[in-house]
């Protein structure tokens, strides 16, 4: 099918190069109007998220006029976390629920179906493998059937979609804390789990037995079901490779024969093209501003109208993201660098595209700054890649880097971000880099950055900061580095490391003393966990101590900020107290937000106001930049653009 009848409402969204007053942090901060939409199987309603201050709501709205038919409000401190059609007229969602003075809503074990007449039944405890919107009756869910020794033993059965009445047991998984996969019908396909030393083991059903198809400790590598081919006699596999790269790959659920159908030599997949009916995986995106898709076969009948799509929407990327069962209308995701989620409705047999709604309205295009790739070859010669946000008028600007947390299979992308164009529109370069140890390059990349904490990883960083200082129109003497729990950590061992580089820093939730890492927290309270930190950190405490700020306080010239949630579990106010101290007794001064409700993050809309406006307020103080009357001209400098 070609060229889409685009409705007039779609002209709102149109790029325009006169320049916009940069929107206020308020309106950054701001919640959606909508976090989701999701069309029946009918295609005759749409299930939409929306968040107030004290909740998110599930509504169900018709599409004949837009018009809301049912809700589901889990009350105060309660939000809807997800949503899944399991019949043309009845979704399912998750909840989670604040408790007690923590700012951290915690999920919920049980799914609480609602139909489109706001008839809400009572909710009931399983895990959703598959909605089966072609079963009128049926569900497939997964529940814990035995407990041993923490390990849980699942098993995979059918229920009603009432969630009441007749339940029918299918499968036991192979092993515990297993995961399913099945095909459209409600066949399991698949299943696997990774043990309590980080090892994962894969399982094909085939004559009704489980037949290992992956085993890490023989492999040295992990694949993952993602899904099963309409006729049902294949599934797809997202697939580690030891050198470069994951794929995907085709395995024949007969012959279990294995066939690559997606690759590429220098970046794993980011996300995958769907068929209509959200079983088939039809193709993998790839690249950098404008994600090109790969289909794994070319003569699929929506291939074509995902080409189409991207088409249409040059310098954005649009894929369908839910549709009715007989493939008429669809619901298209349009997303973009420079503006949040718009939500469409596609007609596939007329072509009419119709807007239904822009998340966040406030937020124009034209106000934000554009985002561009660039590559370069780190110290030892390993090419790095990484992002760019140059602001309006002419440079040189100063900079901030935003290493990323994580650190391991994390990694940072062309996708809109609040906190980058916060800075960018209001005068700030902004350089993202995906060093050593990010995800999207294959598991040897993750690999390389093991044992690297403040060392490889760190000058990563470093060289990254001198690239944008010869190449990007950065001002060398207005430099500073921001970053969350282990970028939080890497903020401070550059300020450790290269004292002369950055003007200041801001780390937030950062482990910032290592061998703490063993002792506070919660990932050492398993055997996975300390499994984790021993491969990823090492286990020679000396040199942990030495790779940690913590133990070179003294070499800090920076201005220092300091952000920590007080009742985080993740990375415990344990490593915000060793670093207090070490300032202290370096003599360095620093500045602090520290609420005593949050955790590992911040979700109280206050909280994240103040930490906003504090981090806003300490860069204004220490970088100055320049405002411009606008941020939509096309000012900056040339870059070498993938």
């Amino acid at each position: 099918m070609k060229g889409f009848v685009v409705a007039a409402t779609l002209a709102l969204a149109a790029w325009s190069a006169s320049a916009q007053q940069a929107p206020t942090l308020e309106e950054f901060l701001r919640k959606p109007e909508f976090e989701s939409m999701t069309l029946s199987p009918g295609g005759d309603y749409l299930a939409a998220r929306i968040p107030f201050e004290d909740r998110t709501l599930l509504t169900i709205l018709r599409v004949s006029d837009m018009k809301v038919t049912a809700k589901l409000d889990p009350g105060r401190d309660g939000f809807i976390d997800s949503e899944q059609w399991i019949s043309s007229t009845r979704v399912l969602a998750s909840a989670s629920m604040k408790f007690g003075t923590m700012a951290q809503p915690y999920q919920l074990p049980n799914l609480h179906p609602l139909d489109v007449d706001g008839t809400s039944g009572a909710a009931f405890g399983a895990y959703l493998i598959d909605p089966l919107p072609d079963d009128p009756d049926f569900v497939l869910t997964a529940y814990c059937y035995k407990v041993l020794k923490n390990e849980c033993w699942i098993r995979a059965r059918k229920m009603r979609k009432t969630g009441v009445g007749k339940r029918e047991d299918l499968v036991d998984a192979p092993v515990p804390d297993a995961s399913f996969l099945a095909d459209r019908i409600g066949t399991i396909r698949f299943s696997w789990a990774s043990d309590n030393d980080d090892r994962q083991q894969v399982f094909l059903l085939r004559d009704g037995k489980w037949e290992s198809i992956n085993d890490e400790n023989v492999s040295g590598v992990e694949i993952t079901p993602i899904g099963t081919s309409f006729d049902r006699r294949f599934g797809f596999l997202r697939s580690e490779r030891k050198q470069g790269p994951d794929v995907i790959e085709r395995i024949d659920l007969a012959t279990a024969e294995r066939t690559v159908v997606a690759s590429d030599a220098n970046a794993s997949p980011q996300a995958l093209v769907w068929s209509f009916d959200g079983h088939e995986p039809i193709g993998a995106v790839y690249g950098g501003v404008q994600p090109q898709v790969r289909f794994f076969d070319e003569k699929h009948p929506h291939a074509a109208l995902a080409r189409d799509l991207i088409a249409n929407f040059p310098g954005e990327f649009a894929r369908v993201t839910s549709a009715s069962r007989d493939g008429r209308r669809a619901v298209v995701t349009v997303t973009s660098p420079v503006e949040p989620p718009r939500f469409y409705l596609l007609d596939t047999v007329s072509g009419d595209l119709k807007l239904l709604a822009r998340s966040r309205p406030w937020l124009s295009k034209r106000a934000m700054r554009p985002v561009q790739a660039f590559e370069f070859k780190a110290r030892d010669g390993l090419t790095l890649h990484g992002w760019l946000n140059v602001p309006a008028g002419n440079g040189p600007h100063p900079l901030v880097v935003m290493p990323h947390g994580g650190p391991f299979e994390i990694s940072d992308s062309w996708a809109f971000a609040d906190d980058v164009q916060m800075l960018a529109t209001r005068g700030y370069a902004v350089l993202r880099l995906n060093f050593r140890g990010s995800g999207g390059r294959g598991r040897d990349f993750v690999e390389a950055g093991h044992r690297q904490w403040g060392r490889a990883m760190q000058d990563d960083l470093t060289d990254a900061t001198r690239w944008a200082i010869e190449h990007a129109g950065v001002d060398a003497s207005r430099i500073c580095i921001w970053g969350e729990s282990y970028g939080g950590y890497a903020a401070l061992m550059g300020a450790v490391r290269e004292p002369a580089l950055y003007r200041c820093v801001v780390g937030m939730a950062g482990p910032y003393d290592l061998p703490t890492m063993f002792r506070w927290g919660d990932t050492h309270r398993s055997k996975w966990g300390r499994t984790y930190l021993t491969r990823a950190l090492g286990d020679d405490m000396a040199r942990l101590r030495e790779d940690s700020p913590t133990a070179h306080a003294d070499k800090i010239r920076a201005q220092v900020m300091l952000v920590q949630g007080m009742r985080d579990y993740r990375v415990s106010p344990e490593h915000l107290h060793a670093m207090r101290r070490s300032l202290d007794q370096a003599g360095v001064k620093y500045e602090g937000y520290f609420p005593s409700d949050e955790t590992h993050g911040f979700y109280d809309d206050k909280s994240r106001l103040k930490y906003y406006d504090n981090v806003l307020r300490f860069l204004d103080r220490n970088l100055a930049p320049v405002r411009s009357a606008g941020s939509g001209d096309a000012g900056g400098v040339a870059v070498k653009v993938e």
